[in-house]
């Protein structure tokens, strides 16, 4: 990877894991190690999962039809407890991966929640690549709120039909 942060960008259901799915499998091949965490979805949208990329162990961290918690954001309830789970995997696997994958920075980490405490102590790792996906809507409220360098920062601009004609 040329860059150490890349912001993987695209709309709401705009193919951004997808995207990271096929680039971790290339990284990997590569004989990079990639740590971090993807967002899982039922087909419905109406929960999400983090899953670890280092096991196959996830946990649920957004739902619309069952409470998780007090916090709440949009139509979902927020489940803290998942969070800090996904945090602190994050965290242990700055140590270890080459590449440590973000699935999303979003209003959530713009409130400094959800990934934004493992976020800010990636970011502080400069021998650490960073690849996170950005609604297309948040990227320039990201980049200030983060306090981003552009000279480090490489977007890519994800085309959902790019990636289902593969």
């Amino acid at each position: 990877m040329q860059t150490r942060l890349t912001l993987v960008v695209a709309p709401l259901n705009g193919g951004k894991t997808t995207y990271l799915v096929h680039l971790i499998e290339t990284l990997k091949q590569d004989g990079l190690a990639v740590g971090g965490v993807l967002a899982l979805a039922n087909p419905e949208k109406t929960w999400y999962r983090l899953k670890d990329l280092s096991s196959t162990e996830s946990r649920l961290v957004l739902c619309e039809t069952q409470s998780l918690g007090m916090q709440r954001i949009g139509r979902f309830s927020i489940d803290a407890e998942g969070f800090a789970w996904a945090n602190a995997l994050i965290e242990k696997s700055l140590g270890k991966s080459d590449v440590v994958v973000f699935d999303e920075i979003g209003r959530l980490e713009l409130n400094e929640g959800g990934l934004a405490p493992s976020f800010r102590k990636a970011l502080a790792r400069k021998q650490v690549s960073i690849l996170a996906a950005v609604r297309d809507v948040h990227v320039e409220e990201v980049v200030r709120h983060f306090g981003l360098e552009a000279s480090e920062l490489n977007l890519v601009q994800v085309n959902k039909d790019d990636i289902e004609n593969e």
